[in-house]
């Protein structure tokens, strides 16, 4: 039927209906008989322009495809008029629905359900919808007259009581022509509105079969005209639990994310749609992903007022605060997340770039600028503490398809080229508590934070909303900036024994981790002067403050052991004890000795150095308030367990060059820093019981060496019990100065402590010893230890006389003389000098005439610094006189040395002939030299040098071959 007055246009079909004449009647009593009312189109839906100023072609437009109402005519009424309007006055019949349930048409296309004609409307374009309650059409049977004008066909859907009309979507239209860009209402809204409204059944699960929440859509208007329907929809749901959430998952569904959906339409036309997917941040924040699409009105030059559809979109928080701990999921029972709540203030963001899909999961993008939105969150630490940073976010909606393999993209830095700027965020030095601090330890786990680095789950796993984790960070640790100039932020992450067995678990309390060991260059004076304790520290713990990382943890995290003692000397590379590699000397540590670590008041740490086997196995560096609040204290202290060199049969090295036998090491710094930034520094170093050997030859004993200061004082250095003996070779300078008296010793035994170092000896000058014709005299013994405070290494020296004063031995009309000396340190030998010269000399007087002859010869050798040198000459002369007016002097001086520098070897020759008269008053002197050097190769030559190629070669291989 086409009535162009009202532009009506309706297909009518009438089931189990009949003429009679001019009447319709039963065409069988006992069956239904329907009437069938085809409308056009009802609804289009148009492309939505990302922006307006770049429309330049008209907007693409896809229209719903016919509805199909049905009519059943009552009992009641035994006939209908054959007449437009009669057909039209649906008013007198019933509207008939589709069943609830999963349902398919009779036959493909068709809107035959059950073998019963029923109401399908396609609104909007590709969702079909019918009734959820009884309704009832009223409306334009006859042509309607409004001053004049002749209103619109149409017909207005109401509820019973002329309430709200409810609505139920039963399936989608597949097929047919894609929906146009920036489409209102998509595929996957359309696919919730099915599974909210149409009070399907989820499979059988562990509970059995689950009926979906379902809430029909009201509709306070809904027209069908022509032109299509003019409508006002509304739906509301409740957002579905997790469990819901995974019945849904198990049935191999997706879960629908649509809590709330607006729709207004003028003649089939969008003029407002409101779509609302519910969904969380990545922070576990419940959120609101709002789409709202409107109709606007534009001045174009050429084609006048054009009314277009524009899009917005949102994100709503719904949720403003979320709380962390051992409750909510955490794989380590929230210890990975050092906030107890995260609170975002912003409660709607501004525009938002769409994301390609939905639902999906994606970074909340500013539409505009396409710069991360950064929301403001305030974290609460476990301390009560505040501190406010902001951070971009991920909004995942509710039932995004393969959730976890997205997030894994999201966060793939590969994939996404900012995640590390998006990850890492500033607190420019905010103080947050990076662990739940000991119960008497308020603050001990307190840190200024640089930045931190957060992640969505445990580090290198599968990222899970709701579980914000910090992967690393980069904070202050005060106990380290006073002892390295390494100052500022260090990158942290958590200790393994704290993630799985909290701090409880590992017996110095360790929460941190730094990410590179942090070497610690001490000088001596910081530590005593007897040491330089260099170490690597890694570890950050509430108890012992920073410590080395010399713990073993089995597979669940748990602190079984020490490492091996290699690994446990690497970790003090550089330490110095008295000049020495300390880490030589170090223990092996057991777990027993770390039960030392767990509690260290000032009571306890007191009592392990007065115990004289008491242990502190790792330094403790550490920082803490003053019980009076004035300011803050620094303290260094360590007594490690010290060990003799093992020899490679695991004996004592008898070699070594200290004898830690018996020795207790004790090395104690404290700084004071009051309010007013005034530094008060106390050292106090003491190693007893120790002892020093040198090849065999030297060994110093010491019953206490102690080095204290403190502020406003000079260093004090006190020895006690010091003794010098020798043995071996040297065996007999114990003898000889228990045989000597006393008052030949000269300076004797000496002890010469200074701030810088300690000089430890003995110096006996022997009398002149004459027997006969022989004479030796000016001979001198010493022997030195030199144990410097200042990282220079302990040396022994040896010698006997000096080469300023070198010893004289004389026979008759012979004589000669020498010296020789040995310097000796940790490295080895530094130093060997000794020369010996023996000659004689005679002389004649004859009144007119006097002279004299002499002969000397002698060897000098020299060892210094890698170089040699070795030295042998030959030195005459002779005079003559005569009358005391004519007087010649003849020298001859010849030298023959071989030196050594660098690996190069040179031998040098020298001649030298020195003629000398003199007359009276004039004197002529004449001297002639001559000097030959021969260099030779830097090293021992090479096999290729050794072996030529025409006859050794072939000779050599032969006789291998045989």
């Amino acid at each position: 039927m086409v009535r162009p007055a009202d532009m009506l246009v309706v297909d009518i079909a009438l089931v189990n209906l009949r003429i009679d004449g001019r009447r319709l009647v039963r065409r069988e009593r006992a069956q239904p008989a329907f009437v069938l009312a085809g409308l056009p189109a009802q609804h289009v839906v148009e492309e939505v322009p990302p922006n307006l100023n770049a429309v330049t072609a008209p907007m693409q437009a896809v229209t719903a495809g016919a509805t199909r109402l049905a009519f059943s005519v009552p009992d009641s009424i035994e006939s209908l008029d054959l007449s437009l309007d009669a057909l039209l006055d649906w008013a007198r019949l019933v509207p008939m629905t589709v069943p609830v349930g999963p349902q398919s048409p009779d036959t493909p296309g068709s809107t035959v359900f059950q073998g019963i004609p029923r109401s399908v409307i396609e609104f909007p374009t590709r969702l079909l919808i019918t009734y959820d309650a009884p309704v009832d059409w009223v409306g334009g049977p006859r042509l309607q007259q409004l001053d004049g004008r002749t209103v619109l066909w149409h017909a207005r859907l109401i509820g019973e009581q002329d309430g709200d009309v409810q609505l139920r979507a039963f399936a989608t239209v597949t097929g047919g022509a894609a929906l146009p860009g920036g489409a209102p209402v998509t595929g996957a809204t359309l696919e919730d509105l099915v599974t909210l409204t149409s009070r399907i059944e989820l499979p059988g699960g562990p509970g059995g079969p689950l009926e979906v929440h379902s809430a029909p859509l009201h509709a306070e208007q809904f027209l069908v005209t022509p032109l299509g329907t003019s409508a006002h929809l509304h739906g509301a749901w409740e957002p579905l639990s997790q469990p819901a959430i995974d019945r849904y998952t198990l049935a191999g569904r997706r879960a629908p994310s649509l809590v709330a959906y607006d729709h207004i339409t003028g003649l089939g036309r969008d003029q407002y749609v409101r779509v609302v997917n519910h969904g969380r941040l990545c922070t576990g924040h419940e959120a609101l992903d709002v789409t709202e699409t409107r109709r606007v009105f534009v001045a174009r030059p050429d084609d006048g007022i054009v009314a277009y559809l524009q899009q917005e979109e949102y994100i709503v928080v719904k949720q403003p605060e979320v709380q962390y701990g051992a409750s909510t999921g955490f794989p380590h029972q929230g210890r990975e997340m050092p906030f107890r709540t995260l609170r975002i203030t912003d409660r709607v963001t501004p525009l938002i770039r769409p994301p390609a899909t939905k639902p999906d999961a994606f970074w909340v993008v500013l539409r505009d600028s396409l710069e991360d939105f950064e929301f403001t969150v305030i974290g609460t630490d476990s301390e009560g503490r505040q501190a406010g940073f902001t951070m971009p976010l991920v909004f995942v909606a509710d039932g995004t398809p393969n959730e976890q393999g997205r997030l894994t993209e999201l966060y793939d830095k590969n994939k996404e080229p900012r995640l590390g700027d998006r990850l890492q965020r500033p607190l420019n030095g905010q103080v947050v508590a990076m662990a739940q601090p000991p119960d008497k330890a308020p603050g001990s786990t307190s840190h200024a934070v640089g930045t931190l680095t957060f992640g969505l789950g445990p580090q290198g796993g599968t990222p899970v909303v709701g579980q914000p984790c910090v992967h690393e960070a980069a904070v202050r640790v005060p106990a380290v900036e006073q002892f390295t100039p390494n100052g500022g932020d260090l990158k942290v992450v958590f200790n393994a024994t704290y993630l799985q067995q909290t701090m409880e678990g590992h017996p110095a309390g360790a929460y941190l981790d730094l990410q590179k060991p942090l070497s610690l260059a001490f000088g001596a004076e910081q530590a005593g002067g007897l040491s330089s304790p260099n170490s690597a520290v890694k570890t950050i713990t509430s108890r012992a403050g920073v410590v080395p990382d010399v713990f073993t943890t089995d597979a669940g995290g748990a602190v079984v052991g020490a490492k091996d003692i290699d690994a446990i000397r690497s970790a003090f590379g550089g330490a110095q004890l008295l000049g020495i590699d300390l880490g030589k000397y170090l223990k092996g540590l057991v777990k027993d000795n770390f039960d030392a670590l767990r509690q260290l008041g000032d009571d306890q740490i007191a009592a392990i150095l007065k115990d004289a086997n008491g242990q502190l196995p790792t330094p403790v560096l550490r920082i803490r308030d003053l019980a009076d609040g004035q300011g803050k204290e620094l303290r260094y202290v360590w007594k490690p367990p010290l060990d003799a060199p093992k020899t490679p049969d695991n004996k004592p090295d008898p070699n070594a060059l200290i004898d830690v036998s018996k020795a207790s090491l004790i090395l104690d710094a404290r700084t004071v820093r009051s309010k007013d930034a005034v530094d008060k520094a106390t050292v106090d170093g003491k190693l007893s019981h120790f002892a020093m050997n040198f090849f065999g030859m030297a060994r110093v004993e010491f019953d206490e060496l102690k080095f204290s200061t403190g502020p406003g004082k000079k260093p004090d250095v006190t020895a006690s019990g010091v003794e010098l003996k020798f043995s071996n070779e040297l065996e007999f300078l114990n003898s000889l100065r228990a045989a000597l008296p006393a008052d030949v010793f000269g300076t004797g035994a000496f002890l010469d402590i200074r701030p810088s170092g300690i000089r430890v000896g003995y110096q006996l000058a022997l009398p002149a010893i004459p027997l006969g014709v022989f004479m030796l005299s000016n001979l001198a013994l010493s022997a030195e230890v030199a144990i410097p405070f200042d990282n220079k290494p302990v040396s022994f020296r040896f010698s006997v006389s000096e080469q300023k004063h070198p010893f004289t031995v004389t026979v008759s009309l012979f004589g000669g003389g020498g010296y020789f000396s040995m310097l000796v340190d940790t490295s080895g030998v530094k130093e060997v000098e000794g020369a010996l010269e023996f000659g004689g000399s005679a002389a004649l007087d004859l009144g007119v005439a006097s002279g004299g002859v002499s002969v000397m010869a002698g060897i000098h050798f020299l060892f210094a610094d890698g170089d040699v040198t070795l030295a042998g000459y030959l030195r005459c002369n002779g005079f003559l006189t005569v009358l005391g007016i004519v007087t010649v002097s003849v020298e001859f001086y010849l030298e023959l040395s071989y030196e050594k520098h660098d690996g190069q070897s040179v031998v040098r020759g020298r001649g030298t002939l020195t003629v000398s008269v003199r007359i009276a008053f004039f004197s002529k002197s004449v001297k002639l030299e001559l000097e030959r050097s021969f260099s030779g190769a830097p090293g021992d030559p090479t096999f290729a040098q050794c072996i030529s190629k025409e006859h050794d070669w072939r000779e050599y291989c032969a006789a291998f071959a045989a």
